[in-house]
């Protein structure tokens, strides 16, 4: 498959919607590698890094979410005395 983008006079580009529903891009990913070689055709990838946060999202769209309801242990009774 062979996908197109515009080059603007300030020469960025805006990376197409079906590129970016391959690389599994979202709003908060900030930066994609292009790897060039001479021997091989660029290819673009999106950048893994270590950030706790990324890997926790990564993991959210890999799985979905665990996030379990909070448990209710009743009303509270007061504050306890110590006499």
């Amino acid at each position: 498959m062979q996908v197109s983008a515009k080059i603007t006079s300030k020469n960025q580009i805006t990376l197409p919607k079906i590129l970016r529903e391959k690389l599994e891009l979202g709003d908060s990913d900030k930066t994609i590698v292009f790897n060039i070689s001479d021997d091989k055709p660029v290819t673009v990838e999106k950048l893994k890094t270590n950030n706790l946060w990324d890997i926790v999202e990564e993991q959210r769209k890999k799985y979905g979410s665990i996030d379990t309801p909070e448990i209710d242990w009743g009303s509270d009774v007061g504050e306890e005395r110590l006499d």
